[in-house]
């Protein structure tokens, strides 16, 4: 068997082959019947030569075959459509059953021109039969190679039923020529074989080369059409060879419109049309992309009017032409936007950040009229982290966006916005009408942003705080300004909040000393140069020293004496205060230990204190270094420490308050919510604000409130102290009540080194102290201050 006969069970491509091959025996009818008529021509000259009657039988024999062979042909040719839809095994053995078919047409007509020069030679003999039955026979082997090339079987058995014949009358003749000519046969048999595989190679090959080009071009066109990037191949006269369905879609180029042929300004007409590119620059586009056609390398992002942004890029062909790809690349260029945003905005609020509203700050000063006014404005909401605390973290963010969003609404015409981080916002405002009054614009913005606020289903009612600096636009230097309104607002906040401050000049000087106070006062801390001063608390029936309040001192080589009213804020802001109430803790119950035992000290705590798990610890070290009893130790408090975190709070006080450490409610009656915390604190004493008893002898302050506060203490099992009594008047009438426990005041004397309070708690009887009292007032000294 030949290699055709064994492709059918090889790869694909083999069979493709083989089934091209089967389509090839019958595609030329007519050649098939040129030669026919031909050898019938040729068995009539014969048979009118020789004049016998035998030899007029073979023109009916030619035709028969003849007629045969064609009915294959056109029946093969009738059925070949309906084949090509047919699945591959099916159409295998459908071509395989018509290669069979014509084996038996093509070997039945091949014997018969064989036989036909047989009895031409054997039964005619002259001289005309016998050319002309040998021109048929090897008139009919060239068309073996021509058209049975696709089987070498076929091929080969057609040579010998055409030559056997004509091969035994030479052999029956028996002379040595005729047996000469019968040996020349074999090589011409191998000549018409060879020449049969070179053509069936030959074939093959270019069909093969075909197939795999057809591979190819379907894999080209596969790789195209699902390509994410878009493709457009020109030649060299910049006409379009190829255009992907990418392409197309990238360009809004309808299916139905045939590319190919047509150059990209053609193209861009339908660009134009869809409104693509944005019509004043659609000339500059089509510049843009032209250019990439005739560089290599050359890169250009486009962003269409879709909002899609592409990527154009071109690339030199080496037999001239280009490629123009086009890559959506919306997703990357959106992503650096946000990149870029993130740098410039806030994520919360959308408003510029501190670099961002700083350059256009800066832009803007310098566009605007350098005789005109501007305004840098610093601000931020009060007491933020108690809203966060009350209403949740979620919700205080959602505020702040609240407040960016009702700024950009009311002030984005005319100023330049931004969120610094936290709570805090600042505004340059440059646009101001000629009538500008600075107190009613503050006054707008306050109100502004005064109203209460909807966050979900709730109303949400701040304050805020604001610093204000303003000069003329061409003297604006953006880190002064900055500064000036910062210490504006600070001043705000002492202010008591809610307010709004102009920047003055002496407010940088009070910048300045509290800055370097801040440096002195870490220092001062951590060396221990800060002293502590009592102030005598005395038993209210008897006069007699049982206690002292624990007060820190400052002593500045420079600045004299600083209040604890300024210091002791600065070491809160500096988060140090916990180190200073660890001295004046360890210092207190050290010099406690030497005094009377009746004696107590009484030490005040900051909220922040609290918010140290070590306070506890703290408190025990010092008694254990002391050996002071855990009794003659109290701890105040105020309401302010417990409303920053009360859950907290109370589990604290309560393990403080198991070791024997009295706990006391420092400045009762100050606070809207005192009341509620008596029965909830551990608590076992309440000192009375000093508001109660200012102007009680002259009746401008009620007796009744401090009677009706004292019962209500007592009832609860409180010990009671009084504050701020200054006057002999005051403190009869207090001890006329009968229902205060212990009294606190100036009256008593100043606050005192420890040395003198020893003293006076030993010397001073009880039967004359309220003797003693006034001689006290008159002594100088500091005024009692927590």
């Amino acid at each position: 068997m030949t290699r055709l006969d064994r492709s059918p069970h090889g790869d694909e491509a083999e069979i493709d082959i083989y089934l091209n091959f089967v389509d090839s025996l019958f595609a030329d009818r007519r050649s098939m019947l040129m030669g026919v008529t031909l050898q019938i021509g040729i068995a009539l000259c014969v048979y009118i030569e020789s004049g016998m009657t035998s030899m007029g039988v073979w023109p009916g024999i030619f035709l028969l075959t003849a007629a045969y062979r064609y009915f294959h042909i056109v029946c093969y040719g009738r059925q070949s459509a309906a084949a090509a839809s047919m699945d591959r095994e099916t159409r295998l053995a459908w071509a395989k059953d018509w290669e069979r078919r014509y084996i038996l047409s093509s070997g039945l007509a091949g014997l018969a021109v064989g036989m036909f020069a047989w009895f031409s030679l054997e039964f005619v003999g002259t001289e005309f039969a016998i050319i002309a039955s040998l021109s048929t026979v090897f008139a009919a082997l060239p068309t073996i190679v021509g058209r049975l090339y696709g089987s070498v079987r076929l091929a080969a058995l057609m040579t010998v039923s055409v030559l056997i014949w004509p091969a035994l009358s030479l052999l029956m003749a028996g002379n040595l020529a005729s047996m000469i000519a019968v040996l020349l046969f074999l090589p011409y048999v191998g000549l018409v074989m060879s020449m049969v595989r070179r053509v069936r190679s030959t074939v093959v090959s270019a069909v093969r080369g075909r197939l795999e080009k057809t591979e190819i071009a379907e894999r080209f066109n596969l790789a195209l059409t699902n390509m994410s990037h878009g493709v457009i191949m020109f030649d060299r006269h910049q006409r379009v060879v190829v255009i992907n369905r990418r392409a197309r879609l990238i360009l809004q180029i309808p299916h139905h419109v045939n590319a190919e042929g047509r150059s990209f300004s053609v193209l861009m007409r339908y660009a134009r049309r869809f409104n693509l590119v944005p019509s004043d620059h659609a000339g500059s586009f089509q510049d843009v992309v032209s250019s990439l056609l005739v560089t290599d390398g050359r890169k250009a992002e486009i962003r269409l009017t879709n909002g899609v942004h592409v990527e154009f890029s071109g690339t030199q062909r080496p037999e001239g032409g280009s490629v123009l790809i086009l890559e959506d690349v919306t997703e990357r260029a959106r992503a650096q936007e946000r990149i870029k945003a993130m740098a410039r905005f806030d994520s919360l609020t959308e408003l510029p950040n501190r670099t961002h509203f700083g350059e256009e700050a800066v832009r803007r000063a310098d566009e605007a009229d350098p005789e005109s006014r501007c305004l840098l404005i610093a601000f931020d909401v009060d007491d933020f982290k108690r809203v966060n605390d009350s209403i949740g973290h979620a919700q205080g963010d959602a505020l702040l966006r609240a407040i960016a969003r009702r700024l950009r609404r009311d002030y984005g015409d005319c100023a330049a916005i931004s969120r610094l981080g936290g709570d805090e916002f600042m505004m340059f405002v440059d646009r101001l009408p000629a009538d500008f009054e600075i107190d009613a614009f503050a006054d707008g913005l306050r109100d502004c942003l005064r109203r209460s606020f909807r966050i979900g289903p709730e109303k949400v009612f701040v304050t805020q705080s604001f610093g204000i600096t303003y000069g003329k636009a061409g003297d604006f230097d953006l880190k002064r300004a900055m500064v000036e309104a910062d210490l504006a607002l600070y001043h705000s906040k002492a202010m008591g909040k809610g307010v709004w401050s102009l920047f003055e000049r002496d407010m940088n000087d009070r910048y300045l000393r509290r800055q370097l106070l801040k440096g002195e006062l870490a220092k001062a801390i951590e060396l221990g140069t800060l002293s502590v001063r009592y102030q005598p608390i005395v038993e209210a029936a008897t006069g007699r020293i049982v206690g002292c309040e624990a007060l820190s001192r400052w002593h500045h080589p420079e600045h004299g004496n600083v209040s604890p009213a300024e210091y002791i804020p600065l070491a809160e802001e500096m988060g140090i205060i916990t180190k200073l109430t660890e001295s004046v803790i360890r210092t207190a119950t050290r010099e406690c230990a030497r005094w009377p035992d009746h004696v107590t000290v009484s030490v005040n705590l900051s909220s922040i204190d609290f918010q140290r798990d070590g306070i506890g610890q703290i408190i025990q070290n010092a008694l254990e270094t002391a050996g002071l009893p855990a009794n003659r130790l109290i701890v105040e408090i105020t309401e302010t420490a417990v409303i920053s975190n009360e859950a907290d709070m109370i589990d604290r006080l309560t393990r403080i308050r198991r070791t024997g450490v009295g706990i006391a409610l420092d400045d009762f009656g100050t606070g809207y919510s005192s009341l509620s915390y008596l029965h909830r604190l551990p608590l076992d004493r309440v000192k009375i604000d000093r508001s109660f008893v200012a102007g009680i002898e002259t009746g401008d302050t009620p007796l009744a409130l401090l009677h009706g506060i004292t019962d209500l203490c007592h009832g609860l099992g409180l010990k009671i102290t009084v504050e701020g009594v200054e006057t002999a008047s005051q403190l009869a009438i207090v001890r006329g009540s009968g229902k205060i426990d212990k009294v606190q005041g100036y009256l008593f004397g100043p606050a005192l080194p420890a040395t003198a309070i020893a003293e006076m708690a030993t010397r001073m009887p009880a039967e004359n102290a309220a003797a003693d009292a006034p001689a006290a007032v008159a002594q100088p000294g500091t005024a009692a201050t927590g």
